[in-house]
């Protein structure tokens, strides 16, 4: 049996025909919605494929008004790694990274968890969004949102300092420059 290679599976496509290739596709999108979604998202749908993500890590950690969260922050982290697989757009990759920051803060707030690894994925997931939005030039695009973070965060486990401080290696520097 040959090991499966992109460049044999590129020579396997291009002996199919137009049609042929069409039908594979189709197949391939009935058969996996992750192919389905990927096409979606190529498409004009990225907005509403971002929402379901977006929602997806929100009832995680912030629940819904028939379930409380179950504060799976795997569950949320897998969300936010998927939607990195469908698009390259950095203003929404960041969105989906704020949600995930602001809802782990919301859950932390309200519910106070006594184990630390809550806060801690919560301030590295905001100094990894704060730095993309840095690198892309979104600051102030994400500005309220980064500062609401940091101001509502609970002061357990020095939480909120923790975020301020990276809230101000952004925020403050640039007021300075």
């Amino acid at each position: 049996m040959d090991k499966f290679t992109i460049t044999s599976l590129k020579k396997q496509l291009g002996q199919k025909t137009k049609a042929e290739l069409i039908e594979e596709i189709a197949l391939l999108c009935k058969t996996f919605p992750q192919v389905k979604e990927y096409y979606q998202a190529q498409g004009a749908n990225i907005q509403d494929i971002a929402k379901k993500y977006k929602d997806l890590i929100q009832k995680e950690f912030i629940g819904s008004k028939t379930r409380p969260p179950q504060a799976r922050a795997s569950v949320a982290r897998k969300a936010l790694n998927d939607f990195k697989k469908l698009t390259n757009e950095p203003d929404l990759i960041a969105d989906v990274m704020m949600t995930y920051v602001e809802s782990l803060v919301a859950f932390n707030t309200e519910y106070a968890p006594d184990v630390e690894d809550y806060y801690v994925r919560a301030e590295n997931m905001f100094e990894t969004v704060l730095a993309l939005i840095q690198k892309h030039q979104m600051t102030e695009q994400f500005q309220l949102r980064a500062y609401d973070v940091m101001k509502y965060a609970t002061e357990g486990w020095g939480h909120q300092e923790s975020l301020e401080e990276r809230y101000q290696e952004i925020y403050d520097r640039r007021d300075h420059v």
